[in-house]
């Protein structure tokens, strides 16, 4: 099994019990995110964040995962302007309204991107989230669900760590 997957294949990766300790070691576009499960984190968020750091490489070389701010809330992924403010936000698997509310309040000129597993239609979810945050039309940056297909770790993980996943890949519904 391949060491950059901790012992994993990537077939067998979501396997991994949620409280086992788990370190993935994964690359795209030249760039190298050494990422480690939280306890109680399940392996499909820790994918989720890893896939989206993967998406937003090529426009943010300096994405990054579990970035501390020092605010209320920490980003699951993030990318910063020179000075220190963020330009694109993600979130992934389940965020309650409120945080992105306050999130979408504070920081109105940042990208919000909430990821989650396209195990279903979610345009029903975007709907609901859509009229739950209730952002205004003058936004000036995009604020989105992105949705990633079920089967996205067989598609776009090898067994060596490499990820490789565009957004022609994904379904991407806008909530502006």
């Amino acid at each position: 099994m391949a060491a950059a997957l901790d012992g994993y294949s990537a077939a067998t990766l979501l396997s991994a019990p949620k409280h086992a300790p788990l370190t993935l070691t994964l690359r795209a576009h030249g760039a190298t995110l050494r990422t480690a499960k939280s306890p109680g984190e399940s392996v499909e968020h820790l994918l989720l964040k890893a896939m989206m750091w993967t998406l937003f490489l090529p426009t943010h070389p300096n994405a990054a995962c579990e970035f501390d701010l020092g605010l209320r809330y920490r980003p699951d992924v993030i990318a910063l302007d020179d000075t220190g403010a963020p330009l694109w936000w993600g979130e992934c698997g389940s965020c309650k309204p409120s945080k992105l509310r306050d999130l979408a309040a504070t920081f109105p000129r940042t990208r919000f991107s909430v990821a989650k597993w396209g195990r279903s239609d979610l345009r029903g979810y975007a709907g609901g989230l859509r009229s739950e945050l209730s952002l205004r039309p003058t936004r000036s940056a995009p604020f989105e669900l992105l949705s990633f297909p079920a089967d996205s770790v067989e598609r776009f993980l090898s067994d060596d760590g490499e990820l490789d996943v565009s957004f022609d890949d994904i379904d991407v519904i806008s909530l502006v």
